[in-house]
């Protein structure tokens, strides 16, 4: 199924609810639709800008298309769901304060324009409105550089992976992948805390490294390996990782 067939079936279902105009496909399946990447979607981010709207969208879904009972986490609003055979992620949108020491953050109900503060990337931090299509980027610099092909941290880069020290090696697959190259302020970010990606447990290393290989070509893993190198990323990893 194609992401606009799905927004199609969603928008048909949630129509005169109280979902309707407050439901958006967000992050890495808008991202890839507009760079012409993914003809069949296998999975997509949803937000609902509700508090608890999540879980209650999952759960909406799953009682309209009679479906399995949608998994719910409410300590961070989210659910999944698998409908038409994708794989659905629900989540409120929201705001979320990271405690030293803890990368599980508070997290609590706000707009769609805070909601886009604690994506990693700006290019990931675009939605598409499911009842009329409108893409939204709040950040205001996700299309941007989505055309000028960069990555970029939404906010303060020495921030953002110090949050979470993942982001490091998300940057590092995203700039792989998609042939984007790092942006400056986010490059020497990365530069400058490396060696934080020590503080990773192995089991998210491995999962990254999966994530990676999965999606990657030869090329796109040569180009991981020198930005790994070139960024000092490398140095600080268990070699079965940094060996892709």
């Amino acid at each position: 199924m194609k992401l606009e067939e799905l927004r199609l079936l969603l928008a048909e279902a949630t129509v005169n609810s109280k979902f309707w105009g407050k439901c958006y496909f967000a992050g890495g399946c808008v991202r890839d639709q507009l760079l012409g990447r993914s003809d069949q979607v296998l999975d997509a981010d949803i937000a609902v800008e509700l508090s608890r709207g999540g879980i209650a969208l999952a759960r909406f879904l799953a009682g309209r298309y009679a479906v399995s009972e949608p998994k719910a986490h409410p300590a961070f609003g989210t659910a999944k769901l698998t409908l038409e055979g994708i794989q659905l992620e629900f989540v409120m949108t929201r705001s979320e304060i990271y405690r030293s020491g803890n990368r599980f953050p508070q997290v609590r109900f706000a707009p769609l324009s805070a909601d886009c503060l604690r994506r990693d990337f700006t290019v990931n931090a675009l939605y598409q409105r499911i009842s009329d299509a409108d893409i939204l980027d709040p950040c205001t610099l996700g299309q941007q550089d989505l055309h000028n092909r960069l990555i970029r941290c939404v906010r303060n880069p020495h921030t953002s992976f110090k949050e979470d020290p993942l982001r490091l090696l998300r940057a590092l697959r995203f700039a792989a992948v998609l042939d984007f190259e790092l942006e400056a302020q986010t490059l020497a970010a990365i530069r400058d805390l490396a060696p934080l990606v020590r503080q990773l447990s192995q089991a998210r290393c491995q999962s990254e490294k999966e994530r990676l290989n999965s999606v990657a070509s030869p090329q796109q893993l040569d180009r991981w390996q020198n930005l790994a190198k070139s960024t000092g990323i490398g140095d600080h990893l268990p070699n079965t990782i940094a060996s892709t």
